[in-house]
Order: C-alpha cells, then sequence, then structure tokens
C-alpha cells in the first residue's frame, strides 16, 4: 500500500531538508592551524550560497577536537605549496562572494596542475563540487566530491565530511540505493553513527521501500538527541503506514500533535490513518472537531474533508462541504472540483447534483470520460438528447475508459429519439469492442425484427475503494 498522495507529497519534501545540510568545507576543516599560519591567516570557507542559509548542522559536530575520534584511517601527511595555498585561498574567498564564474578558472588551475599535491589537488575538487552544486549540476557536484575522497589525501574530519556531502546529494537526486552505500561506508571509516546520519539513512530507506529498516534507523535516530527534527519523525509515521501499522502512525502524528494541535497537515495525515484503519468515525469526529475550531478555512481543506468523507461512504456529506467551500469562496470553480463534486454525487445517487457538476466539469476535461459519465446520467434521467450530445463530445474528445460503453449507450439514445439509422450505426461500431459486443448484437438483432428495445436497467453506482 502506498502512501496517499496528498499526504505522501509532505514526505517526499523531506529529501530537500536531509539534503540541503552543511555543503560547505572551512579552512578549519581542510588546513591545520600550522597551514593557516603559513597562508598568514588567511581563511578559506567557500560556502553555497543562497542554498545554504538554512542547512541542517549536523548535531555531532562539537567545538574542540577531532570530529570522527573513532576514525580508523590515519591522518594523511598535509603538504601544499604556497603557491596553491594562495590560489585555493582566493578562489574560496570568490565562491564565499559569490563570484564562481572567477573562482573555477584558478580551481581548475590547480586540479590540473600535475605537481600539486594530492592533500591541494583534493581541497580544490571540493571548491569545484561546490561551483558545481551552485549551477544545479549535482551530478557533476558529486563526482568532484567523489574525486576528493578517493584522492585520500584531506585530514580525517574533512575527509568523511566530504563523504558525507556525497550522500546528501545522492538522496537529492533519488540516487538512494547509492546513499545507503555511501553512508555505510561513513559509518565503517568513522567508527560512529550520528542523529542526523542516521535520519538521512532511514530518509533512503523509505525510498528504496525498505520500511522495517527505515522504522529501526528512524527509531534511533530520534533516540539520539533532544529534539529531532519534525521531519524525520514524519518519515517514521510514512514508514508505518505503508507497513500497514496504523495505530503506531497514529500515535506518531498524535504526539506531534501534541505539540502543535492546530497544524491541519497533521490533522490531515491523522484522519487518512484513521480511514486506513478502517476507522471512519474517528476520522470524521476529528475532522469534525477541526471544522468546529476553524480549521477549515483553504481550498486544499475542504477538498481534503470532502475526500475523507467520501473515503467514509458519506457522500451527501462531501457533496455539501464542497458546496459550502464554493459558496464561501474557498473554492475556485475548476476541472477537479466540479470532478469530486460529480463523483461523490454519483455514488451518493444524486443524480441531479452529478450532471450539474459534470456539466460544469465538461468544457474543461482533457479527455472524454467525464461527458460519458454524463451523457450516462443524463440517458437513465429521460434526457436522451442531452445524452446522445454529451457522448458525442465524449467520443470526439477520446481516451476513454469505456469506448465501447459509449457507443451503445449513444446508440440507445438515439433509438429513444427515433433516429434508427443512427442508432443501427452505433450498435455496429459498439459490437466491434468485446465488452459491448453481445450487447450489442442483441440491439441489432432486436431492431432488425422489428421488436421494441426496453431500456436497460441503471446500475447501481460501485463503491470506490479508500485511500
Amino acid at each position: 500500500m502506498r502512501f496517499p498522495s496528498f499526504v505522501r507529497a509532505a514526505v517526499c519534501a523531506l529529501t530537500v531538508v536531509f539534503s540541503a545540510g552543511a555543503l560547505v568545507l572551512s579552512a578549519a576543516a581542510i588546513f591545520p592551524t600550522s597551514a593557516q599560519a603559513q597562508m598568514g591567516g588567511g581563511s578559506i570557507q567557500a560556502t553555497p550560497k543562497d542554498k545554504d542559509k538554512d542547512r541542517h548542522k549536523d548535531s555531532s559536530d562539537k567545538k574542540g577536537g577531532a570530529k570522527y575520534p573513532n576514525a580508523t584511517r590515519k591522518e594523511p601527511e598535509l603538504k601544499m605549496s604556497s603557491g596553491d595555498q594562495k590560489d585555493l585561498n582566493k578562489a574560496a574567498d570568490l565562491i564565499n562572494d559569490n563570484n564562481d564564474a572567477e573562482a573555477e578558472p584558478i580551481v581548475q588551475k590547480v586540479i590540473a596542475n600535475d605537481h600539486a599535491s594530492p592533500y591541494a589537488q583534493a581541497f580544490a575538487h571540493t571548491l569545484q563540487a561546490q561551483i558545481y552544486y551552485e549551477k544545479d549540476k549535482s551530478a557533476e557536484a558529486i563526482a568532484e566530491y567523489k574525486k576528493a575522497v578517493e584522492m585520500d589525501a584531506l585530514p580525517n574530519d574533512a575527509h568523511f565530511q566530504t563523504l558525507y556531502q556525497v550522500a546528501q546529494l545522492q538522496v537529492q537526486d533519488e540516487k538512494y540505493a547509492d546513499a545507503l552505500t555511501t553512508l555505510d561506508a561513513w559509518e565503517k571509516g568513522t567508527g560512529s553513527t550520528t542523529a542526523d546520519e542516521l535520519a538521512l539513512k532511514a530518509n533512503a530507506y523509505y525510498r528504496t521501500d525498505k520500511f522495517q529498516d527505515a522504522v529501526d534507523t528512524m527509531k534511533k535516530a530520534v533516540s539520539m538527541t533532544d529534539k529531532p527534527n519534525d521531519s524525520w519523525t514524519q518519515i517514521l509515521m510514512a514508514s508505518y503506514f505503508e507497513l500497514n501499522q496504523y495505530d503506531q502512525a497514529a500515535a506518531v502524528v498524535q504526539q506531534q500533535m501534541q505539540k502543535d494541535p492546530s497544524n491541519k497537515k497533521l490533522l490531515n495525515q491523522l484522519a487518512t490513518i484513521y480511514i486506513q484503519a478502517d476507522k471512519p468515525q474517528q476520522a470524521l469526529d476529528l475532522m469534525a472537531k477541526a471544522k468546529s475550531q476553524g480549521l477549515i478555512t483553504t481550498s486544499d481543506d475542504y477538498m481534503q474533508l470532502a475526500k475523507l468523507q467520501a473515503a467514509a461512504d458519506k457522500y451527501k456529506d462531501a457533496s455539501a462541504t464542497i458546496q459550502e467551500g464554493l459558496d464561501k469562496g474557498a473554492l475556485k470553480p475548476s476541472f477537479d472540483v466540479y470532478k469530486l463534486q460529480g463523483d461523490v454525487c454519483t455514488q451518493g445517487e444524486d443524480d441531479k447534483c452529478a450532471i450539474d457538476a459534470y456539466t460544469k466539469a465538461s468544457p474543461q476535461a482533457k479527455d472524454g470520460n467525464i461527458d460519458y459519465q454524463l451523457g450516462y446520467l443524463l440517458f437513465y434521467s429521460d434526457r436522451s438528447k442531452d445524452a446522445a450530445e454529451a457522448l458525442s463530445r465524449a467520443i470526439q474528445k477520446g481516451a476513454l475508459r469505456q469506448e465501447g460503453e459509449a457507443y451503445l449507450l449513444r446508440g440507445d439514445a438515439e433509438n429513444d429519439l427515433n433516429q434508427a439509422s443512427a442508432a443501427t450505426t452505433d450498435w455496429t461500431k459498439a459490437s466491434s469492442y468485446p465488452s459491448t459486443k453481445t450487447m450489442a448484437e442483441q440491439r441489432l438483432k432486436a431492431a432488425k425484427g422489428g421488436v421494441k428495445i426496453k431500456r436497460a436497467e441503471k446500475a447501481k453506482p460501485k463503491p470506490k475503494p479508500h485511500g
């Protein structure tokens, strides 16, 4: 089972939350104090501009001492010529000043220098990665960061920070399996885990449908900090949902709502969980309370409430909710609004309401399916002329899910209007479709024998699946 699209969309946005973090290597991470002194105290801190303003900082980054004390990797010898130091310092300052165009040739000069030390080239690759990142060339940025890691020349803190950045960008690029491999390497190399790293890993597990791994990993991440990011609990909730563990999913959302009881996104999620857990009354009670508190105000709110009411088989309530939204101006007339209203009215067997809604949706329909449904309802409302016109539009627009049925029904409407020739033509066309072959041939045989064809009984609307 997949998380409903209107809820899943909120979870999908988490990629940005996780991947926007720490896309920067500062001088402190790259150059030891002695190297900085040799450079005259110059500071390199190449920070991606707009994308890094709200970066999610690694909660394990503590001032003083090695960031990864359990790392088994031996610190490499840090050597760099004064010329390369000067060039890299200048390039980093230019990047900090949002002048990537001027910085890039300097960076490329160091990368192309066969005499540059591995240390200088590795740092240059990280700067080039940041330039690519700012150009929205994430694949190239990943490649540059990987080159820096593969050179194995950066100090431990910078080496593992760069490896972590690779994983972040892989998640951002939806390379989730690659991200999991990178994070495994990061854990093995650092000999540690952090809350942020585990949350990123849980995110990747969720994206690859490894929901139990996502649950186990995210629970561990949450346990490692006093202030877990709200997006982490969203991943945890969604993973429980995908595992059909609705009580656990509901408990996660309820815990979040204790901190923010007026959060409409959480209210909608909890109501959806109740519906999936076959607890429609709890969902309706929850939304009724939200409505009484004045929380149902926007177009999304009204559409969501109507969908939940329909999922709970409260079709008349759903139709009334849509109409209230339209009357109050919260819902703007649109194809989606009128289609939903037509659907719920059809399910509630309120043909007049459904006909009105589908009629309003018809001009905006990109295919013929709305007009087919409209023609069907009109025909069984003894409006054969209007039905034939709607079915003609349906056939003309095309992409019908029930094309044979459209021809059959138009033939029936034409027969009602004593248009025998037109009816025969449409029934003949309907006989070429497997789904309507038998019914069409029966009509043709009856018409040929002069037998009066009786109107078929209207079918009951089929219940729609919840979710």
